[in-house]
């Protein structure tokens, strides 16, 4: 599984990516990967959200994760991410600056 965030937005609208392979990690870091991707439930949001009114310096997210099956994209902004997707992303942000 490799799983690539891209944050953009925010006050200054600085754009950041980082991916994070589960074949480079250790297995412990491999299994909780695969445990907050599951827990985000990346599927039950949509492919392209509408920020809301008002709010316009909010982060948006934009997810990919690869697997042996398939590769799914969703785009997430900060004002609905749940708390087990801002999880994954405060991991995935943690797990690749190391």
């Amino acid at each position: 599984m490799r799983v690539r965030l891209e944050r953009s937005g925010g006050f200054a609208n600085v754009r950041r990516s980082v991916t994070v392979d589960a074949a480079a990690l250790a297995p412990g870091q491999a299994e909780e990967l695969r445990r907050l991707v599951a827990a985000a439930d990346l599927g039950t949001f949509s492919e392209n959200p509408t920020p809301l009114a008002g709010r316009p310096d909010r982060f948006i997210y934009r997810l990919t994760v690869e697997d042996e099956k398939a590769e799914h994209t969703v785009t997430v902004s900060e004002d609905a991410a749940s708390e087990d997707l801002q999880r994954l992303v405060g991991w995935l942000q943690q797990t690749a600056e190391g």
